[in-house]
C-alpha cells in the first residue's frame, strides 16, 4: 500500500490495552549516564547549526533485568542535561505508588515536575517499559496494545547544506524510500535542483519554522516536483502563524505535518482545519504511552501521523520504532547520522527497520558508558 496516497482511514488502529499487570513494587536501582551525541557531519536546520546534542541515559536493574531509556536535549528545548539529570536524581528518593505500568503511567503524570520535563518522563518510562518487558518475557508491543497494521514510509535526512554537498550526503545516506530535505539556508531551491536531479525518491520537505510566505512554501514544493513527488511539508511557518499554515493547505494537496505547533495531546485539538498530519516525537509528548495517546486521537481526527526523533541514538529511535506500524511515515534515521552512537540493536534493511526479536526494546550498550548509580 501507498500509504502516501492512501486516505488516513486506510490505517486501522486500535486503542492501546495497556492491560498488563506486572508488579513494579520490586527492588530496582537506578543509574545515569550523561553522554554527548556527536553528528558525523554539522547538522543544519531554520534553528541553527549543531555538531551534536546532549543527552541522558537511564538504566534501571532488577536483579539480573536491566533496561534503559534516553533522553535526547537539543538547545531549542526548555530541558536541559543539568535539569534531567536533576530531575531523574530525586526519583529513587521517592515511593513509585503504583502496582503496574498503568499506574506507573498516572503517577508520572500525576508528578508535577514530570509533567513540565517531557525528556526525562520519557528517559524513565522508556527504561521502566524495557526492564517490565524483559523480566516477564512480555514483548513491548504486547506490553503497550501496539498492533502492526501498516507498513510506514522511512526517511533520511540532509540538513542544510550547499548544492555541491548534496551528491556526498546522498552516498552516506540509508535507502530510505523518502528523503527529509532541511529547509532555511540560502541555497534552498539549488539544494532541492540537485536533490531532483540525483535521484528519484519521494520529497518531504521541512522548513522548522522558517518560511514567511504561503507563496515561498509553493514555490519549494514546485521546485522538488510538486504534488506527485513531495509526500509532505512540516512547519513551514512560525507557531504563531497558524492562518499562513491554513492558507498554505488549501492551495496545495500535499499534506502539511505540525512539528513545533503540536507539542502534546492538548494542542492536537487546535490543529484541526490547519494541519492534515502531526510529527509525533518522544521528547516532546513524554513517553511511548504519551505518543500512543496522541497517535490514536490524530487518527480519530483524521490526521496523518508521522514518527520522528530529536537526533536520539538507536536506543530512543529504535524504542519509537516499536509504533512504526501504527504510522504513516517514520523519521528515525538519527543513528545514521551520528559518530558516536552509544547504542547497538536498531539497524535499517530491505523490509524497513530491523531489531532483536524477543522481550525488552532490543537496545543494548554499544560501549561502557559513565552510569552513575544513584544514592551510591
Amino acid at each position: 500500500m501507498d500509504v502516501g496516497k492512501s486516505s488516513c482511514a486506510d490505517v486501522v488502529t486500535k486503542p492501546p490495552s495497556l492491560t498488563f499487570a506486572e508488579p513494579l513494587r520490586m527492588p530496582f536501582s537506578i543509574a545515569l549516564a550523561p553522554f554527548h551525541l556527536r553528528f558525523k557531519h554539522p547538522f543544519g536546520t531554520a534553528h541553527g547549526v549543531r555538531t551534536g546534542t546532549d543527552s541522558v541515559f537511564v538504566r534501571v536493574s532488577s536483579g539480573p533485568h536491566v533496561g534503559y531509556g534516553e533522553a535526547t536535549l537539543p538547545p531549542y528545548v526548555k530541558e536541559t542535561q543539568a535539569s534531567v539529570l536533576a530531575r531523574l536524581r530525586s526519583f529513587e528518593k521517592e515511593e513509585v505508588r503504583s502496582n503496574d505500568l498503568i499506574s506507573f503511567f498516572a503517577w508520572l503524570d500525576a508528578d508535577l515536575a514530570f509533567g513540565k520535563a517531557p525528556a526525562a518522563r520519557s528517559a524513565i518510562s522508556m527504561a521502566f517499559i524495557d526492564l517490565v518487558s524483559r523480566r516477564s518475557a512480555t514483548p513491548v508491543e504486547d506490553l503497550l496494545g501496539v498492533s502492526q497494521l501498516s507498513k510506514p514510509k522511512s526517511m533520511a535526512t540532509i540538513g542544510l547544506c550547499e548544492p555541491h554537498e548534496v551528491a556526498e550526503k546522498l552516498d552516506e545516506l540509508p535507502a530510505m524510500p523518502v528523503l527529509k530535505i532541511k529547509l532555511g539556508g540560502s541555497h534552498d531551491l539549488a539544494v532541492l535542483k540537485e536533490v531532483i536531479d540525483l535521484t528519484d525518491r519521494r520529497i518531504f520537505l521541512d522548513a522548522n519554522q522558517g518560511l514567511s510566505s504561503v507563496s515561498d512554501a509553493l514555490t519549494l514544493i514546485r521546485q522538488a516536483g510538486g504534488a506527485e513527488r513531495v509526500f509532505g511539508m512540516e512547519q513551514p511557518f512560525s507557531v504563531d502563524r497558524p492562518d499562513l499554515t491554513a492558507d498554505l493547505a488549501r492551495r496545495t494537496p500535499v499534506t502539511v505535518y505540525a512539528d513545533e505547533s503540536v507539542q502534546t495531546l492538548r494542542d492536537l485539538d487546535r490543529a484541526v482545519g490547519i494541519f492534515g498530519g502531526v510529527n509525533v516525537k518522544l521528547m516532546k509528548c513524554g513517553g511511548l504511552d504519551r505518543a500512543l495517546q496522541v497517535i490514536h486521537r490524530a487518527r480519530e481526527i483524521g490526521m496523518r501521523v508521522m514518527l520522528g526523533s530529536m537526533s536520539e541514538s538507536s536506543l530512543g529511535c529504535g524504542a519509537m520504532a516499536r509504533l512504526s506500524g501504527m504510522a504513516d511515515l517514520c523519521d528515525l534515521d538519527g543513528p545514521w547520522l551520528l559518530a558516536n552512537d552509544p547504542f547497538t540493536g536498531f539497524d535499517w534493511g530491505e523490509n524497513g527497520f530491523k531489531w532483536k526479536e524477543g522481550p525488552g526494546l532490543g537496545i543494548v550498550p554499544a560501549v561502557q558508558l559513565p552510569f552513575d548509580p544513584i544514592g551510591a
